[in-house]
């Protein structure tokens, strides 16, 4: 490799593991993350650095505090209901337009489901989780709607990664919630599939704030 591709390659190496260390941080902890701590323990000089939390920031995951570092605040409970109220909003939409639309079956969310089944990595499980909100949301057509819900996953992947780390049923309820789902998209059934996603979220919050609450 030479030392431009390496030049190139180094702020995506920062950004995968300060975005990495990030997600795997329980989400009451807070975080504060200097540029030479960073620099010492990725093993990448400060410019790389800096560039990764200037993507970081711009994604909502931290906060810049200028030639010093980045402050990741703790993720509250009104932040959590927040987002998932928001994320409702969004996709019962695209539920009521993929239902009708008859298309769901071209998307994929068959082989979506089997590989999450198949998925022990709980930072791999939630970026497959992300493909498969995605691909409704996208199937639905409306480009501003899916950046959002793109912004507002991003934010949940800290909190959603935990969740499924700690409470081995949760995986096994979410790949059940998503068939779910894929059953009354395929069945053009807009009602099923708004109760099911919402079931599903509703969920997703209990396992987030409330895990002993959740039914086994």
């Amino acid at each position: 490799m030479s030392r431009n591709d390496q030049r190139v390659l180094a702020p995506e190496r920062a950004y995968q593991w300060l975005h990495s260390t990030i997600v795997t941080t329980p989400r009451e902890q807070e975080l504060f993350l200097t540029e030479a701590e960073i620099a010492e323990q990725s093993g990448l000089s400060r410019t790389p650095v800096r560039e990764a939390l200037l993507r970081l920031e711009s994604e909502g995951f931290v906060r810049r505090v200028p030639h010093k570092g980045a402050y990741v605040p703790a993720v509250t409970d009104r932040d959590v209901e927040d987002i998932m109220a928001a994320r409702l909003l969004v996709e019962e939409n695209a539920m009521r337009e993929v239902a009708q639309s008859g298309t769901a079956h071209t998307l994929g969310l068959h082989e979506l489901i089997a590989r999450q089944s198949d998925e022990t990595d709980p930072v791999r499980f939630i970026e497959l989780d992300l493909a498969f909100h995605t691909s409704i949301l996208e199937a639905a057509g409306n480009g501003v709607l899916v950046d959002f819900y793109r912004s507002l996953r991003d934010r949940q992947t800290r909190m959603g990664i935990r969740a499924v780390s700690v409470l081995a049923q949760r995986r096994v309820q979410v790949l059940a919630e998503h068939q779910a789902i894929v059953d009354a998209l395929e069945a053009q059934d807009s009602a099923a599939a708004e109760r099911a996603v919402r079931s599903h979220l509703h969920a997703t919050l209990t396992s987030i704030i409330n895990p002993a609450h959740l039914p086994d």
